[in-house]
């Protein structure tokens, strides 16, 4: 039960966020948000270690005591915060952000016309590192050349290994079944199915082979949607201080470009005369990395900017930067249009 001497202070992974006409509260250990009004991520953000509750009612001429005795209430009863006579042990969330590895993920992007060493490639992409690799297929290949170039990572450090198929390819479930058995880290996405599902690989295992209806093209656009957003510790610390679509990507097209990403017009090399590392430290290729979405007009705007990942190419306009493709959120109305799935 508080006091008049208590304050009320955030667990240091419960961040407040504001946007341009709402605000939120993420809980990075539960993976989810609260939103909450603007007017009450003007309160939380007060400092509260140096202002007790009643001090805290004062800086707000007293206006809303009982709204604010309310709302403290609710978040101590939801675990999002806690009253305390002493906050002086607490500490705020260190909001440093720093990756050992070169690469932190890559998509390879392979069709019937490419002509580069797919081996140096994984093994190039091995030596800096990377973390996650996808590997997307969009033509009738044989995969089977792919699926054996794949051995050279069986001994890698990569963790992940995504592999999309289209579903014209009519590879069996016994075949796809084989290539998870042989490599463990592997997932398999099979896109431009009839229907999406998820197929269970062995008995009394979590591996699945994931069926989708939908396209995967060089067009494609990505998707955004409140079901996709990301709330967990790392993507915050990452999105606070860098980009989290383009942090230390890198990304090789069917024709063996070296871009940020796949759908980027501009490409910093090409991999058979080019190597990734010697890519990855130019200047203007890391140059994305520091375009978070605070620096970015309407993301900065938006509450949800800590939690969402895009890989958008960015431009500058005068002195301010732009999304080229950009979500249909539009944070100024709180509003999504019609045609989100959220």
């Amino acid at each position: 039960m508080k006091n008049k001497e208590d304050h009320f202070i955030l667990f240091s992974t419960c961040i407040p966020v504001k946007g341009y006409v709402s605000s939120l509260i993420m809980d990075l250990d539960k993976g989810e948000y609260l939103e909450i009004p603007n007017e009450l991520y003007d309160i939380l953000v007060t400092d509260h270690f140096k202002y007790t509750i009643e001090e805290v009612k004062s800086l707000f001429n007293n206006d809303y005591d009982e709204g604010i005795n309310q709302y403290f209430q609710y978040l101590v009863n939801n675990h999002y915060g806690f009253y305390t006579s002493n906050p002086s042990p607490f500490q705020k969330l260190p909001l440093h952000f720093d990756s050992p590895h070169k690469v932190i993920s890559s998509i390879v992007v392979i069709n019937k016309d490419s002509k580069y060493d797919l081996t140096n490639v994984f093994q190039q992409l091995d030596a800096l590192d990377c973390q996650l690799l996808q590997i997307r297929i969009y033509d009738k290949i044989e995969v089977a050349r792919v699926i054996e170039t794949l051995k050279v990572l069986s001994k890698s450090s990569i963790r992940i290994i995504e592999l999309y198929l289209p579903a014209f390819l009519k590879l069996s479930h016994e075949v796809l079944k084989n290539i998870l058995v042989d490599f463990p880290r592997i997932l398999i996405t099979v896109y431009g199915a009839e229907k999406s599902k998820k197929v269970s690989v062995l008995k009394n295992s979590s591996r699945i082979i994931k069926y989708t209806n939908q396209k995967l093209l060089y067009s494609s656009k990505e998707v955004y949607s409140k079901n996709l957003f990301t709330v967990s510790r790392e993507m915050f610390l990452e999105s606070v201080n860098y980009n989290a679509g383009l942090y230390r990507k890198v990304c090789i097209d069917h024709e063996g470009s070296i871009k940020n990403y796949v759908s980027h017009e501009t490409a910093y090399g090409n991999i058979k005369d080019n190597l990734i590392a010697d890519i990855i430290q130019k200047e203007e290729f890391k140059e994305k990395y520091y375009l978070k979405n605070d620096l970015i007009e309407k993301c900065k705007d938006c509450q949800f900017r800590y939690m969402c990942l895009s890989n958008s190419d960015i431009e500058k306009k005068g002195k301010n930067y732009y999304k080229i493709n950009t979500c249909t959120y539009n944070p100024y109305k709180n509003t999504w249009e019609p045609s989100v799935n959220i």
